[in-house]
């Protein structure tokens, strides 16, 4: 056997630590094998596209703190590197092997948030450096006890196996520890083995089943553990594994900073999985409990679309915020619309804003005045002032937040001083009859603090007594009140209370003696009927239990109607016309939009259930999955809407236009238009043109003389010059630098010719010079536009000479905009869809049913499951009462363009069974009251539109009704224990079928 040692060195771009590998192997060959194999036990990639690169082989350097055998070490290259052959180690300067962690005091500690540097080693010198002379002593006196102790006790925790890693840090109390001794390497090994202890085992699962944890420093699992024991103290119950997983999990994936604060929380109770920060970077909190669900998960993006409902108008149950006002709200935040964008920001830099409640967030933005957004200042200080939290968690607190909508004061007050309509008592008198029962039923389970809060009193009858209402509170008192007041009407009572004041005057009277007179006196006056049912609560409240007490009516409440806004486009305003809640009973003209976000389980729902309640609860419950729309749906869609209602297709689908006769469609044509219309100017200059027309004013101008390139030639040119300037005296040598000068002298005073060379704008420049007058006419005429350069360029170019030029381009990308959010049909869809009604509406028996005048089309049913008390909603496409008999109808597309006709009929029957179609007629006709039940299928491949009318026989209908009860038994079962179970919850061992069966005694005997 030989030994061997490799070295992988890890990619620049990768940012990871280099390893080193050692162990014995018989062979060079089974050595290279061997190494892929750790490796790939570690799930590291090398080679190509890897973060390190494949494993170089070095010479075996045998030195104490060899790792362990086998194992893949990072920090064997931060104390020694290779050689400048590539194959021996040298030890760097400087590095050592740390200090041992004794019993004895250490002399290096690492402060609280400090963080040990890669490959950071301290040695005994520099400890000695940076130390007092004292501490130098006893660390010089610990280095000796360190060379003097057997080096073979000494194990070096990054070699060891994750388990013991982990546990070595986990008996360590002040500090991480780099080396253990054989005794606590031992007790880390009875502590691995020791099942019995639950604590323990619970620690290594749990962090054996966090992703990444294993790539974690010694340091780093110190203070994982330390983390651990402080969250989960040993004194007290085993934490739960998967409680501790949950820690861990977080633990991992929170920043290095931040995971301090995380214990915190965790200690305090509060099981955040993350801590968030505001936009100032200060903690924003989220782990206490609030009026918001036990499993919503509060975040700064879903407080904007609090944020958003609340500064919508509309009331609403801010505990069961309709899907409109949802998706208004996120379309609010999408748009970064006005006000929301105010309120966000500042309430994102608000420290601690995710641990306020639903209901303190919307009295916050709901009691502010509209013209604060404006003044980030005054809204900061808004915030501080207001923002308090008060039991918005409670059913008794909601109750009396939805009563203090009227400041019952204040409208007696008003009224007394005249300043206010006798009216308002009625309206005051009402909204605190219609709260006070639940107060009532809400008083028998939660303890009211008399101090703190006005009180609904019950004095029996069904009636209660606002006179704490109305009792002046303390200024403490009243700040909270107003702080608080709760936004949201859930209900309108239908009962009307008596009629007001018998006389004015006596409200006169009344407010004449205003400092000696009951505020509960003066509703009195105002509303006998509700004064009566004061004093009949009173009495319920002081007569024993076993006197009988009279029973008033109960009152029904009244479905709130979200009034559409004036912005709003209209399908979405008509949608918004509806109720967010719908009795059972038999809807007609609702819209789909309405529909599909109403209460109740449709059909559609029950089959999601059929999948696997998993799916049920991740589709519709917690809303984890989100479907996008399918085009097959839409072609659905469109051939429902020609067949059923063709007067609603322009509202819900924008079909491809049709490109009118003579629009621009290719590039070439659009060339040809710039081509034509080119040709239609007045001709330019060409660059041709220009140089011939100066260079015919050049030749008008005198010609400079040469200046010669021999002396000869200077001197004949010199000759030629005027007797001015010829300057050279005569008894001067006449040389060529003077003749030359002179010549020079005399070309200055020449005209200068015009240049004929360079672009046509540069030899228009220059003819300018000469003749400005056609350089001005040669300007007037329009420039022809460019032939060259993108399809979009041109389009750009042709449309600045000719606005009123039609492109195919440009209609087709103003279709595809969509601005009014409608199903894009092209034209080969549509052209499939009208035949496909044709055939519809030719076919006998199709027809008579699509045509008939008594027909309803997309009627919504709501009602009651009897055997489970779930709402429930259903949409036939069709019914028809004929003779008595209501019978309904769902138009189903298919596409069965290869099956055989001996076969169709099965095919159908697998098609009915496989997509749940009879549990919907069974849900149709049950909660419709149906009689009969018919598919209408049409096949929708091009140019083969055949019909088939099938009939629901009762055994199918009851085949269908028998699965939908067994289907919502089980939705509702879930609903009670909170558990949605997934498809396969139980391991199972596959079985051969008969046909398999078969074929293994074929293959035997063969």
């Amino acid at each position: 056997m030989n030994t061997y040692a490799f070295v992988v060195k890890a990619k620049a771009k990768s940012e990871k630590k280099n390893l080193f590998c050692w162990f014995s192997a018989k062979s060079d060959s089974r050595a290279e094998r061997e190494m892929l194999n750790i490796l790939d036990d570690a799930d590291i990639t090398v080679g190509r596209g890897a973060d390190y690169q494949l494993p170089q082989r070095t010479d075996w350097h045998v030195v104490d703190d060899l790792p362990e055998e086998g194992v893949l070490d990072d920090t064997w290259c931060d104390r020694y590197t290779l050689g400048e052959d590539g194959r021996s180690w040298i030890l760097i300067q400087g590095a050592a092997a740390p200090i041992l962690n004794v019993e004895t005091q250490p002399t290096h500690e690492l402060a609280d948030n400090s963080e040990p540097s890669d490959g950071e080693f301290i040695s005994a010198e520099g400890v000695m450096q940076e130390c007092s002379p004292e501490a130098a002593a006893q660390a010089e006196e610990l280095v000796q006890q360190f060379r003097e102790k057997d080096m073979t006790e000494l194990h070096a925790v990054p070699t060891l196996s994750f388990r013991h890693r982990l546990l070595a840090q986990f008996i360590t109390e002040k500090e991480y520890a780099y080396h253990i001794d054989n005794e606590q390497l031992n007790t880390v090994r009875q502590l691995e083995m020791d099942t019995d202890n639950s604590y323990v085992q619970n620690l290594l699962l749990a962090a054996e089943n966090v992703e990444g944890m294993k790539k974690l420093r010694d340091f780093e699992f110190w203070r994982l553990t330390d983390a651990v024991k402080r969250v989960f103290p040993a004194e007290k119950a085993t934490p739960d594994l998967a409680l501790m997983l949950q820690f861990m999990k977080a633990w991992k994936t929170t920043d290095y900073i931040d995971r301090g604060l995380l214990a915190k929380e965790w200690i305090n109770g509060n099981r955040v999985s993350t801590i968030q920060r505001t936009d100032t970077g200060t903690n924003a909190g989220g782990g206490i409990k609030t009026d918001r669900n036990a499993d919503y998960e509060h975040t700064l993006d879903t407080l904007d679309v609090e944020i958003a409902c609340a500064t919508l108008p509309m009331d609403f149950d801010i505990y069961n915020i309709p899907g409109s006002i949802h998706r208004r709200a996120k379309e609010i935040v999408a748009a970064k619309e006005s006000p929301w964008k105010e309120w966000s920001a500042a309430l994102r830099k608000t420290a601690g804003i995710l641990d306020y409640s639903r209901a303190a967030i919307f009295a916050l933005i709901r009691e502010a005045c509209s013209g604060i957004t404006p003044f980030p200042d005054r809204m900061t200080g808004y915030i501080s002032a207001t923002l308090n939290e008060y039991k918005h968690d409670t059913p008794e607190t909601r109750i009396l937040a939805a009563a203090r909508q009227i400041d019952s004061a204040a409208v007696v007050a008003g009224v007394m001083q005249g300043t206010e309509p006798v009216e308002s008592l009625d309206a005051l008198s009402t909204e605190y009859a219609v709260v006070g029962k639940a107060a009532a039923e809400a008083e028998q389970s939660h303890q009211h603090e008399t101090t703190a809060q006005p009180e609904v009193a019950n004095p029996g009858g069904g009636v209660f007594s606002i006179e704490g209402l109305l009792a002046t509170p303390s200024n403490e008192v009243a700040k909270q009140e107003v702080d608080h007041v709760q936004m949201e009407e859930t209900d309108q009572s239908e009962s009307k209370v008596s009629d007001a004041l018998p006389a004015v005057e006596g409200v006169d009277a009344a407010a004449a003696q205003a400092g000696g007179i009951n505020p509960a006196d003066i509703l009195a006056a105002a509303a006998p009927e509700l004064a009566s049912n004061v004093a009949a609560d009173l009495d319920q409240k002081i007569t024993p239990a076993h006197q009988d007490e009279p029973k008033s009516p109960e009152i029904e409440p009244e479905t709130p109607v979200i009034e559409p806004k004036a912005d709003m486009p209209e399908p979405e305003a008509a949608a918004q016309q509806w109720s967010a809640y719908f009795e059972p009973g038999r809807y007609e003209g609702l819209p789909n939009d309405v529909y599909h976000v109403a209460n109740g389980i449709s059909s559609t729902m029950v089959k999601d259930a059929r999948v696997s309640l998993m799916y049920f609860n991740a589709r519709h419950v917690s809303k984890t999955i989100q479907k996008e729309r399918s085009k097959v749906l839409d072609m659905g869609n469109l051939v429902h809407a020609l067949a059923l209602q063709p007067e609603t297709l322009a509202a819900e689908f924008s079909i491809e236009p049709e490109i009118p006769e003579g629009a621009l469609t290719t590039t070439a044509t659009i060339r040809t238009c710039i081509d034509e219309y080119n040709a239609s100017l007045p001709p330019q200059l060409s660059p041709d043109d220009i140089k011939a027309l100066l260079e015919a004013h050049n030749a008008t101008l005198p010609t400079p003389l040469p200046l010669g390139g021999a002396v000869d030639e200077t001197a004949e040119s010199y000759m030629a010059l005027p007797e001015e300037f010829q300057r050279i005296e005569s008894d001067k040598k006449q040389t060529a630098a003077a003749m030359k000068a002179c010549i020079k002298e005399y070309n200055a005073t020449l005209p200068v010719q015009a240049k004929t060379s360079g672009s046509r704008d540069a030899l228009l420049e220059q003819l300018a010079i000469v003749n400005p007058d056609l350089v001005a006419q040669e300007a007037q005429k329009p420039a022809p536009l460019k032939v060259s350069g993108t399809k979009v360029d041109l389009i750009q170019a042709l449309k600045a000479v000719r606005p009123d030029a039609v492109f195919a381009d440009e209609l087709l990308d103003t279709w595809r905009e969509n601005t009014e959010g409608k199903v894009l049909v092209t034209r080969q869809q549509y052209a499939t869809a009208l035949a496909i009604q044709a055939a519809l509406h030719a076919h006998p028996t199709a027809g008579k049913l699509l045509l008939h005048p008594d027909r309803a089309v997309e009627t919504s049913y709501f009602g009651i499951d009897d055997e489970t008390g779930l709402e429930i909603r259903v949409r036939p496409d069709l019914e028809l009462d004929v003779d008595g008999v209501r019978i309904g109808a769902d138009l189903k597309t298919i596409s069965m363009w290869n099956i055989k006709q001996s076969g169709l009929r099965a095919k159908l029957h697998r098609e009915i069974i496989d997509r749940d179609y009879h549990l919907s007629a069974g849900m149709y006709m049950e909660t419709a009251s149906l009689d009969q039940f018919f598919w209408i299928f049409v096949n929708k491949d091009e140019g083969y539109h055949w019909i088939a009318i099938v009939e629901a026989s009762p055994e199918l209908v009851e085949l269908g009704i028998l699965e939908y009860r067994a289907t919502m038994r089980a939705i509702a079962n879930a609903f009670d224990t909170g558990e949605w179970p997934a498809p396969i919850t139980n391991d199972y061992t596959d079985e051969l079928t008969d046909y398999d069966l078969r074929r293994l005694e074929a293959l035997r005997t063969a």
